[in-house]
């Protein structure tokens, strides 16, 4: 059964970009909004989330907290999305219990590698 990824960004260019790099391996779910994304975690059953980090509304780290304080999300493996070289902006995603982060714009061989080895880590 293939391994099922929720994409969280309010940008539609990021949505389709990131779909185009894991369509063929993944199972991929496509949101606009960390509303929607808290939404449709249950019944989707994510085994990994991409999140991008700055949303209207409510951010990637709203929506990562909110995860992970989840008794049926907080094991779910979560990799923040963001165009920010910021150090801070690492640490507090780490803190708030990101498993990685990729940067914009995205590299699809690297994002593809990235997703193989926190999927692989979570299995063991």
């Amino acid at each position: 059964m293939r391994k099922r990824v929720l994409v969280v960004d309010d940008v539609s260019t990021n949505l389709k970009c990131l779909h185009m790099i894991l369509k063929d391996d993944y199972d991929i779910k496509l949101v606009k909004s960390g509303r929607d994304a808290l939404k449709c975690i249950s019944d989707y059953e994510p085994d990994l989330i991409i999140l991008d980090i700055c949303m209207e509304e409510m951010d990637g780290f709203e929506v990562l907290k909110k995860i992970k304080e989840g008794q049926s999300t907080a094991a779910i493996p979560v990799i923040l999305a963001t165009a920010s070289s910021d150090p801070e902006c690492s640490e507090k995603g780490y803190q708030l219990g990101a498993s990685g982060f990729i940067r914009k714009p995205f590299i699809p061989q690297g994002v593809l590698k990235y997703v193989s080895e926190i999927l692989t880590q979570e299995e063991k």
